[in-house]
This record gives C-alpha cells, sequence and structure tokens, in this order.
C-alpha cells in the first residue's frame, strides 16, 4: 500500500523551474495523479510505480501547462533566519539547535529596529542575553555575519548542508540542483 507522503512529484512551472527552491515545491502523488488526469498539469518524469488500481504511473516530476508569475522575495521565516546564520549562534559561532535557538534584534526594537532579514540574527539564549537592549557596537559583540535578506537558492544550499532538506529523488536533480556534479554514468 502506497502512503500519501511516499513518492512526492517535484512542481515546476512552465519554464521547466520550480516554483520554490526553499521550501521545494511538491505535491503528494494522490493530488499530482489527479491535476494530471484533469489536465492542469502535464507529466515530466514518472516513477517506476504504479497504482495497482489503474496501472498509471506515478509522476515524480510534473509542470504547470500555464506560466505563474511568483514573488522570489524570501518569507521571514524562523527556519530561514537559521538557514540563512548557517545554524549558529552570529555571535559565539556555536551551533543552535531548536531549544537553544533564540532571535537576537540586532538594532533593539525599543530603539526602533524592526524585525526583517536585515536586522534579525540567530543568537544562542547566553548570547542574546548578554546583548540585551543594546547595540553590537555597545555590546561589544559583531553579529558574523552581519544581517542580511538571503536568496531562495542560498537557503535551499543551507538546507542541503544542514541536512534539512528533503530526500531527493533522481528525477529532480535536473531541476533542482543546476550546481550539483554532472552525471556521466
Amino acid at each position: 500500500m502506497i502512503t500519501e507522503h511516499q513518492y512526492p512529484a517535484l512542481l515546476l512551472n512552465a519554464d521547466y523551474r520550480p516554483l520554490s527552491i526553499h521550501p521545494l515545491s511538491v505535491l503528494p502523488w494522490r493530488k499530482a495523479v489527479r491535476k494530471v488526469m484533469l489536465g492542469k498539469i502535464a507529466p515530466v518524469a514518472e516513477y517506476d510505480v504504479t497504482v495497482s488500481t489503474s496501472a498509471v504511473r506515478l509522476p515524480s516530476v510534473v509542470m504547470l501547462k500555464r506560466y505563474v508569475h511568483l514573488p522570489r522575495k524570501v518569507p521571514l521565516t524562523r527556519l530561514n533566519i537559521w538557514l540563512r546564520d548557517n545554524g549558529c549562534c552570529v555571535y559565539c559561532r556555536e551551533p543552535l539547535e531548536t531549544p537553544d535557538l533564540t532571535f537576537d534584534h540586532v538594532q533593539p526594537k525599543s530603539r526602533g529596529g524592526d524585525s526583517t532579514f536585515s536586522n534579525l540574527s540567530s543568537a544562542c539564549i547566553p548570547c542574546n542575553l548578554r546583548k540585551a537592549n543594546r547595540t553590537p557596537h555597545e555590546a561589544g559583540m559583531q553579529p558574523q555575519p552581519w544581517p542580511y535578506e538571503p536568496t531562495q537558492l542560498e537557503l535551499a544550499k543551507a538546507a542541503r548542508r544542514l541536512g534539512k532538506a528533503m530526500p531527493t529523488p533522481r528525477d529532480w536533480k535536473d531541476f533542482i540542483y543546476w550546481d550539483g556534479e554532472l552525471d556521466t554514468g
């Protein structure tokens, strides 16, 4: 029996690029098969697996039939800040696990600092308490790297490096890993 989360399909825009790199745009196999049958998407590659009731091969990569214009702005989320900062405290550079993760407003909120990529950094609890309601200069603590707005590609690379990326089926690699080594075999 095939479960809902097995055999996801990579969802591409009509230009053969993923709708989103991080998080990666995927569809559960049931939704992918249904949309293919309705003619809303086209299969690009298939798994070597069939649905027992209909002998339909499960799509591994699907493409929208009409191009969708998407904003390329990265959403401001806790995970994206953690990925941008390579899973470390920006002050002491120690790796951070979820229970130890806090976020520091580099320019404190009480002094007009806002919640944006360019003002939020990953920090461990001791460093965040030490910096407190001061600027990095006042606290003698310079964030490394200084906060900035990352690209989707930077976050996807960080997710792979930090082990937060989902396993990648072979058929997907031609569409998402442009920086990867080419398969010559």
